[in-house]
């Protein structure tokens, strides 16, 4: 006799997030049988602040799932954003900045707290 509680499969509740300085942003969720990444490409990466601007910089970020989706929540109101800036620092912090539309409505900034990764996740 079987629970019928049981699940399936494990589903991860962490989210990694790799972003590169040539414009390229990934997705990453892993379950016990799959992998499932999303891809995102032509985005512009901003150097100001970079200490590195190779575009082969990459950087990597394990977050919580539910609070990856609860600093996303904001696309279902009525909220229109004129830009969306995504700041990343490996075992540090991610960053979403928002400027609303229009911009005398002003900005939100989240703060999602990240998981640490040792180096051999990194690779």
């Amino acid at each position: 006799i079987t629970s019928r509680n049981e699940s399936p499969c494990n589903y991860s509740f962490s989210v990694y997030i790799q972003g590169s300085m040539d414009g390229n942003l990934v997705l990453r969720v892993d379950a016990d049988a799959s992998s499932i990444q999303t891809f995102f490409s032509n985005l512009q990466p901003r150097f100001e602040d970079a200490k590195s601007s190779s575009p082969d910089t990459k950087c990597t970020l394990k977050v919580d799932t539910k609070k990856l989706s609860q600093s996303l929540l904001w696309q279902q109101s009525n909220l229109s954003a004129s830009s969306a800036s995504l700041c990343m620092v490996e075992n540090e912090m991610l960053v979403l900045h928002v400027l609303l539309d229009p911009a005398s409505i002003g900005f939100f900034t989240y703060y999602v707290p990240v998981h640490f990764l040792s180096s051999s996740e990194l690779q």
